[in-house]
């Protein structure tokens, strides 16, 4: 049953709460109907009695005397008398508001009769002379004319009123005394005087007993009308009941009703079904014997004591709480209980609606355990993918190594110019990995977008002759050219580029035969977000794409295989993933096409003016270069070999070890400046090594180890940060990447880090700073730094703010870790990664503690990031 329908039904009991008082009694409301309209019809009577006894009056003088001293003395003993039975009806309204209200009514009419009488009456107009009598009056009269909208009013307002009414009408019982006191006294010192008077006295009360009738009149119908209203009331009351009643008995939720004691009133149909019991079998019976789960007796019993006692720490009147209930045959079901309280009689009752929720917790389990085998597939995704990164990667590090330094002999321009192709082809087959794993990088959040200064032209040509072999081998020319003015230094992300346009030209030769492919590259007039825009198109005369596959190509798994043997399909995942790539730096990715014709995919891509790099910087390199003294541990020979030759040709000191159980031992006897550290190897993995070392006392407790894998997934990233290493490189080994690795240490120990630098992140990398300054003007560089600083700084306080919230802190990790990279802070960048990685994946205490590690990353970055300012920025 819904909540409403729930909600319907305790409305509906608390209606028959009040329709159960009402019905205590059920003889008196029609006693005092019958009681109102027997006193109509006496003061009638009565009437007409007077009216012929002032008749008799007229003729016989003597006994009109008599009777008008009389009838001066009656009345006004009898407003007295009818203040006190005024006064006795309304407090028994108050105590009875639904049968109390007709008396009162009746009450009231007489008083206001009575008073009137006092007030209007010539009679009694002698009486105003005698100051206490007129004051008495004047406040009697007062009340009873003020009284009039209140009495005449609704019931329900009637009845509110009631308490102020006591309040405003506590004064008409001494009033009234003293009218009556010093009338008899005024009219028996007047006595003589009056018999004087009896013929005028005598004809106004003749007008008064004319007016008396039309009052009474008014009265008879006015309490007809009374009578009338009761009764609707009445009847709408007992159809209330009937609807109550029919609800309670067809309600989907149990209801059942209480003493204070326990014992039960009602059971309703559907707790007859829910519990197994028939109501006339348990009728009375202690309802905590018969539904609580065994063990909770007490408990339920010394709450049931605390709510006879008035107590306030009890169950009851806190909404839906979950509870175990039990079955007539013992079984158990989880239930929801919603208890009010109520009074009957001053006795407090309690009305229970129970609800069977056995289908919504089967469902709730249902939900996570489905949830549970989601994360264990995602787990296992994780874990494959990991597996293939290190086994394809592996030797594929070893052959573009082996390429590296074969590039370093002396070699003819041919030879160069196959090396140079190998060497693209083979980052071409490593991208071919990638793809996989940018999968994952993108469920992850997690695309970062490097911006440096790069040569369009020149990464056009190594493109272009990196795939003329294949376009020679289907027929095809391949070329690619400026349209309009050239403007060959950009900046942007190199890598993330070459990926996308080798893929739309490997699609193109993959789709044409005998044909034509050409490139272009146009500087487009408009701007995004204020940056230049280029446009870099890949056409080709190839066989085409369907208009109604259009919209189809850039979804992953969708490929454009004829089916007629003509073309190679793929994975489909090409397209798919680098519109992924394209929307992470700004831009757009799009296709036009006509089948049979040939396709156009362009890219739109803002690109800021770029400089040449100084050409002086790679040459005073090798000079500051500060050897090392390094451990390489790495099980395959191939690239244990290739890293040893690497750092040997740049003049380090290279120890190896063919797994982590004999790093382990190296590290344990000798001092290593930098330790390599491979992940995935027998005997002892990279991460048990690296957790051995810093958890033992060993020369190299504190020494940088730097992460050598090929494995670069997000997930796998937190993991050798948690265990405790301080960078990664990724295989395959790339000479100018672990150059810099090694150059970041040695600028850091220059740099005065205490203990030789017990962890290998410095605050900015001053080479990428460079390299990303180099082509940019001061004042834009100085803007966009200052601009960093604030954000960085708007990011602290906010993590500091304690009502901060956490999906903003974390879309703001986001923004920042991208301008971090820029800016050369890896340490900050990966940390910010950390954080926002965390929240993507709904981490918590993850996000917790990269957000607890950040105020002092940034403060370090902060203060070197300062140096670099510009000094009139910095002003």
């Amino acid at each position: 049953m819904s909540a409403r329908s729930g909600q319907t039904a305790q409305d509906h009991a608390t209606q028959r709460r009040h329709a159960t008082r009402a019905s205590l009694s059920p003889d008196r409301s029609p006693w005092r109907r019958r009681l109102s309209i027997g006193l109509i019809v006496l003061v009638c009577v009565l009437t007409v009695f007077s009216a012929y006894a002032a008749y008799e009056v007229l003729s016989n003088f003597r006994e009109v005397r008599a009777k008008a001293s009389d009838d001066v003395d009656w009345s006004l003993n009898q407003v007295e008398l009818e203040s006190r039975d005024f006064t006795t009806a309304l407090e028994t309204a108050i105590l009875d508001p639904e049968g109390g209200l007709a008396r009162l009514r009746l009450r009231y009419d007489i008083l206001y009769s009575r008073v009137t009488t006092l007030a209007t009456s010539p009679v009694y107009l002698r009486l105003t002379s005698v100051p206490e009598f007129d004051a008495a009056l004047e406040r009697v009269h007062s009340f009873v004319i003020d009284t009039v909208p209140i009495i005449d009013a609704p019931d329900a307002e009637l009845r509110a009123a009631l308490p102020q009414l006591t309040k405003d009408s506590a004064h008409l019982r001494n009033d009234t005394r003293t009218l009556s006191l010093k009338g008899l006294t005024f009219f028996a010192e007047q006595a003589d005087r009056q018999r004087a008077q009896v013929a005028d006295t005598l004809l106004r009360l003749t007008a008064l007993i004319a007016l008396l009738l039309v009052a009474l009149l008014a009265l008879v119908i006015h309490a007809f009308n009374n009578y009338r209203l009761a009764r609707q009331h009445g009847q709408a009351l007992t159809e209330a009941n009937n609807r109550m009643s029919t609800i309670l008995t067809t309600s989907l939720d149990g209801v059942l009703v209480t003493d204070g004691e326990g014992r039960l009133l009602e059971f309703n149909k559907a707790c007859e079904d829910m519990f197994q019991y028939k109501f006339e079998d348990i009728r009375g019976q202690n309802v905590i014997d018969l539904i609580a789960p065994p063990g909770t007796d007490a408990i339920h019993k010394a709450a049931m004591e605390r709510i006879r006692n008035g107590q306030s720490d009890h169950f009851a009147g806190r909404g839906r709480i979950r509870s175990d209930l039990r079955r007539a045959d013992g079984t158990l079901f989880p239930g929801e209980i919603s208890v009010e309280v109520a009074e009957e009689d001053g006795r407090p009752i309690l009305l229970g609606f129970m609800h069977d929720i056995s289908d919504r917790v089967a469902a709730e389990q249902e939900l996570v355990k489905t949830r549970d085998q989601a994360l264990a597939g995602e787990r296992a995704k994780a874990e494959f993918l990991t597996v293939m990164s290190h086994e394809i990667r592996t030797p594929l590090n070893g052959m573009l190594g082996n390429l590296s330094l074969l590039n370093d002999t002396a070699l003819t321009t041919a030879q160069t110019r196959y090396i140079r192709n190998m060497e693209i082809s083979g980052r071409v087959l490593m991208r071919h990995v990638d793809t996989v794993l940018d999968i994952a990088r993108h469920e992850a959040g997690v695309l970062n977008i490097s911006l440096a200064c790069t040569d369009l032209s020149v990464l056009l040509q190594e493109l272009v002759d990196s795939q003329l072999s294949a376009a020679s081998a289907r027929g095809n020319a391949l070329s690619w050219r400026w349209e309009g003015a050239p403007r060959a230094w950009v900046r942007t992300d190199r890598a993330a580029l070459e990926q996308v346009l080798l893929n739309l030209i490997g699609n193109a030769i993959k789709f044409t035969n005998k044909g034509a492919i050409t490139v272009e590259v146009e500087a487009l007039p408009e701007t995004i977000d204020d940056t230049p825009v280029i446009e870099l198109r890949v056409c080709d005369t190839g066989i085409g794409i369907a208009e109604d596959r259009l919209d189809k190509v850039f979804e992953d798994f969708v490929t454009n295989d004829t089916g007629l043997g003509q073309v190679p399909g793929g994975t489909g995942l090409g397209l798919g993933i680098a519109r992924r790539i394209v929307t992470a730096m700004g831009g757009t990715l799009g296709v036009e096409s006509t089948e049979g014709q040939g396709s156009v995919f362009w890219v739109r891509l803002p690109m800021a003016p770029g400089r040449r790099p100084p050409q002086h910087a790679e040459e005073s390199a090798p000079a500051t270069a500060i050897k090392r003294r390094v451990l390489v541990v790495e099980d395959n020979a191939i690239n244990r070999e290739l890293a040893e030759e690497m750092l040997r040709n740049a003049g380090h000191e290279v120890i190896v070890a063919a797994d982590g159980e004999q790093g382990l031992e190296q590290a344990n006897v000798a001092a290593f400046d930098v330790i390599l550290m491979d992940i995935a190897m027998p005997v002892m993995d990279g991460l048990m090594a690296t957790l051995a070392i810093r958890g033992g006392n060993g020369p190299n407790k504190h020494t940088p180890i730097i992460a050598v894998s090929a494995n670069i997934l997000p997930t796998e990233r937190l993991r050798l940060k948690e265990a405790g290493m301080n960078g990664f490189l990724a295989k395959p080994l790339d000479r100018a990447a672990l150059q810099d690795t090694l150059q970041t240490l040695s600028t850091a120990k220059a740099s005065g880090e205490e203990d030789g630098a017990k962890t290998a992140s410095v605050a900015v990398d001053i080479k990428t700073l460079t390299n990303n300054r180099s082509g940019l003007p001061t004042d834009t560089f100085a803007r966009l730094l200052t601009r960093f600083l604030n954000e960085g700084d708007t990011l602290r306080d906010a993590i500091a703010a304690p009502d901060s919230d956490p999906a903003t802190v974390a879309k703001m990790c986001h923004n920042l870790a991208g301008a971090a990279a820029v800016f050369g802070a890896r340490s900050l960048h990966a940390q910010l990664v950390e954080a926002d990685t965390a929240a993507k994946m709904q981490d918590d205490s993850g996000f917790e503690r990269a957000l607890a590690a950040f105020p002092a990353i940034w403060s370090e970055t902060r203060a070197a990031l300062m140096d670099h300012l510009p000094s009139d920025a910095a002003e």
